[in-house]
C-alpha cells in the first residue's frame, strides 16, 4: 500500500512540473498561528509572503473557526492585502467565509471548503469571488519523520464576470514529527484565464503552524 502510495504521488509531481513546464517560479511563505477558545471555538492569525525576483505580495488574515460535529467548520475572517502592480503597492480589503468538511477513507482523508470572498479593491467597485478546494492525504505518517503527502486543487470562480479565472494545483507534504510546528512544504501551478488563454507559473511554497 506505501510503495502504491508513493508511486502515485511521484507520477501526479511529474504531470504538475512537466505538463506545460512553466518559465516563472515563485517562493511563497506563510505562518499561521491557531488557539482554542473552546471545544468548538478557535482563533487565528495568517502572516503571507509572496515575491519572484523580489516582495510582490504580503496578506495579514485574522478568524474564527466554529466546529459542528466531527466533520463539518464554519470560518469568518478578514484579509488585509496588500499587492504591488507595475511598482505601485496598493491595498484590498477581503471579509470571508468558508463552510468545510472532512472524511476518511481507509489511507485516505478528504477535505473540502468553499470560500466566499467580498473583495473591496482600491479605485475599483468591490466583487464577490468563490474559491473551492479539495485536498487529500495519504496515510498517517511515512518514516521517522512522520511525513503525511497529500494533493490538492483549488478553482477560482469570478461572480461579477460568471466565470473561472485560476486554478491552483498542489502536491506537498506535511511534516508531523515537528512539535508545534507542523511545517508543509509544497509545489503549486497556477493557472490564470488572462487574455484568452491560460498562462502559468509554478510557486515553491512553506507553511508553519503554530
Amino acid at each position: 500500500m506505501k510503495q502504491n502510495l508513493a508511486l502515485l504521488f511521484v507520477f501526479l509531481l511529474n504531470t504538475l512540473l512537466f505538463a506545460e513546464n512553466p518559465a516563472e517560479i515563485h517562493l511563497w511563505h506563510a505562518e499561521k498561528f491557531n488557539r482554542k477558545i473552546s471545544n468548538k471555538l478557535s482563533v487565528a492569525l495568517e502572516q503571507d509572503f509572496r515575491s519572484e525576483s523580489s516582495l510582490y505580495y504580503v496578506h495579514s488574515d485574522f478568524g474564527f473557526k466554529y466546529e459542528i460535529g466531527s466533520r463539518w467548520a464554519f470560518n469568518i475572517n478578514f484579509r488585509e492585502v496588500f499587492e504591488s502592480k507595475k511598482g505601485v503597492w496598493v491595498s484590498e480589503h477581503r471579509p470571508h467565509g468558508t463552510v468545510s468538511t472532512k472524511v476518511s477513507l481507509g489511507a485516505l482523508a478528504i477535505s473540502a471548503r468553499s470560500r466566499l470572498e467580498y473583495r473591496i479593491k482600491q479605485d475599483k467597485d468591490p466583487v464577490f469571488r468563490n474559491r473551492d478546494m479539495v485536498t487529500i492525504k495519504f496515510g498517517q505518517g511515512f518514516t521517522a519523520l512522520n511525513i503525511v503527502p497529500y494533493i490538492a486543487d483549488e478553482i477560482f470562480y469570478d461572480l461579477e464576470n460568471k466565470k473561472l479565472n485560476r486554478n491552483r494545483a498542489y502536491v506537498g507534504i506535511t511534516i508531523k514529527s515537528v512539535p508545534y510546528l507542523s511545517p508543509t512544504v509544497y509545489l503549486m501551478k497556477q493557472s490564470d484565464f488572462k487574455e484568452y488563454r491560460w498562462n502559468s507559473f509554478l510557486i515553491l511554497g512553506f507553511k508553519f503552524n503554530f
